[in-house]
């Protein structure tokens, strides 16, 4: 067998990265999600401050989106998961449930029932150049 020269292994090589480049693409794209949309965050200048999306989520209900930190946000249902009222947006860091007094902290976890579930979040890709989180919620 004869020795291969150092042009056809790199051709080789090159031909062996496109097809699992090829294969990759193919594979990565999966079902579109159920549920998405972006929202401008850019007036979520510090730690706590939210806002609530004038567009329904995928439940129905406005989306409250709240900033950790710098680029850091959590995207939550406002539909209190005792018996599906709005919750109220944060105050002093709490969520409230008017109808049967359930709280929430600013992640969605339960701090006081009757509500034993946390509020559904949806996923959160924070676009830092145009200051946008795109929520979604995949199938």
């Amino acid at each position: 067998m004869a020795a291969r020269s150092r042009r056809e292994f790199l051709e080789d090589a090159a031909l062996l990265l496109a097809s699992a480049a090829a294969i990759g693409c193919e594979t990565s794209h999966g079902p579109p999600p159920l549920f998405e949309t972006t929202v401008d965050v850019s007036s979520l200048a510090t730690d706590g401050a939210s806002l609530v999306t004038s567009k329904a989520g995928l439940d129905g209900t406005p989306i409250l989106v709240v900033r950790e930190s710098a680029g850091h946000f959590h995207a939550l249902s406002m539909q209190c998961t005792h018996e599906g009222c709005p919750v109220r947006p944060p105050v002093q860091g709490v969520i409230t449930c008017p109808c049967h007094g359930s709280q929430y902290d600013l992640e969605g976890r339960v701090r006081r029932g009757p509500a034993q579930l946390s509020l559904a979040r949806y996923e959160v890709e924070y676009h830092r150049w145009t200051k946008r989180l795109t929520l979604r919620v995949d199938a």
